[in-house]
């Protein structure tokens, strides 16, 4: 974090800068000790801090589910809070190439979805990543060469975490298979980003122009539907399924898919289909899709 702040420092006025940590209480006097190094290093180029503390060990345990979702969950709500407090046009994070290639190895492991294969996008929304095409090790040695404070994650060694496997285990295999690993991890999430857009585009294309067609707004004929490609009418469900959930694919497998895509090709009657925020309806050969109001799960 620091390195980040040293270079935006030699590059952006202060005045524009805030600084927010976010203490997930896993490492305890470990973490007091990253915190309070972040602090006076703002203390020391006088700039704005904010931090907030946060059990993500007692949340886990009543709730369950992933340790490291909770994790994100609960730093990203918080990160977005500070920047509606300071009305910021962009959430910083120090995220770097090795995180990268991680997120893409443990998707690839995990999920069956193309787009997860893009990893993390430099600029989302108001998230930027603007050191997501360093090494790691650049990093380090950048902080090395200025006398920037770098303090080392006790949790990156935990093998609970399969994030941890696949730094520890998995990556240095491949690293000696293929030394340029991160350009070409890199490269693929890159590309990946980019047909996924591309399909994004051409799905949302012919959703408006199918809707011109039938001069029904938010509709399409079956037949029309039918004569698509497979793999482009997966598309499409996708799409439209991402559409009414605020642009994320969560909750949306293969299964339902195949789902919707069965309700689409079967009867002709007048029937519906609601599936989460998406209401489906078809009626003489002709499906109509709606999207029921949507608030971000907190």
């Amino acid at each position: 974090v620091e390195v980040l702040l040293d270079l935006l420092l030699k590059s952006h006025p202060k005045i524009n800068l805030r600084v927010a940590h976010f203490d997930h209480m896993l490492r305890w006097s470990e973490s007091d000790h990253d915190r309070e190094s972040v602090e006076n290093f703002c203390r020391e180029k006088n700039l704005i801090f904010e931090f907030e503390r946060v059990d993500i060990g007692e949340i886990h345990r009543l709730s369950g589910g992933s340790l490291e979702a909770i994790a994100r969950t609960e730093r990203y709500r918080f990160l977005e809070k500070i920047r509606t407090k300071y009305r910021a046009k962009y959430i910083l994070t120090a995220h770097h190439s090795d995180d990268q290639i991680e997120t893409v190895l443990l998707n690839l492991i995990k999920w069956w979805k193309l787009q997860w294969l893009s990893g993390m996008s430099r600029l989302s929304g108001t998230l930027f990543r603007p050191l997501l095409s360093e090494r790691k090790l650049d990093i380090i040695q950048y902080a090395q060469d200025f006398q920037i404070p770098y303090h080392e994650d006790s949790t990156n060694s935990d093998m609970d975490f399969d994030r941890n496997k696949i730094r520890h285990q998995i990556l240095p295999v491949l690293e000696e298979i293929n030394p340029s690993i991160h350009r070409t991890i890199g490269s693929l999430a890159s590309y990946i980003q980019e047909l996924h857009h591309f399909f994004d585009h051409e799905s949302q294309s012919w959703l408006k122009n199918a809707s011109e067609n039938v001069w029904i707004s938010f509709s399409f004929r079956v037949k029309d539907f039918l004569s698509l490609d497979r793999f482009f009418q997966k598309e499409l469900v996708v799409s439209l399924y991402r559409s009414a959930h605020d642009g994320s694919s969560q909750g949306l497998s293969n299964g339902l898919i195949e789902e919707i895509l069965r309700y689409i090709e079967t009867a002709e009657w007048s029937t519906r289909k609601d599936v989460r925020h998406l209401s489906l309806s078809k009626k003489s050969g002709i499906i109509s899709y709606a999207f029921s109001p949507f608030q971000k799960e907190k």
